[in-house]
């Protein structure tokens, strides 16, 4: 025995003509590192073991392309 089920038709459009859900605003407060904090990061980092330069660079990498840990 055969069923056939109907299928509704469906179109992007359709749902385009509803608009968004409203954003929830946020709860938590950005926090930026300061110039002057970033820096302090990097003399600490060239003090520390034996790949200071290195690590030294990375902060300062992460810190002028914008990279971040993530929530």
């Amino acid at each position: 025995m055969l069923l056939f089920i109907a299928q509704l038709p469906f179109s992007a459009k359709f749902l385009s003509s509803f608009p968004p859900p409203p954003k929830k605003p946020s709860t938590r407060d950005r926090e930026y590192l300061r110039t002057s904090e970033i820096n302090a990061m990097i003399r600490s980092a060239k003090k520390v073991g034996r790949h200071g330069v290195r690590d030294g660079a990375i902060i300062l990498l992460m810190f002028r392309h914008g990279l971040r840990t993530s929530d």
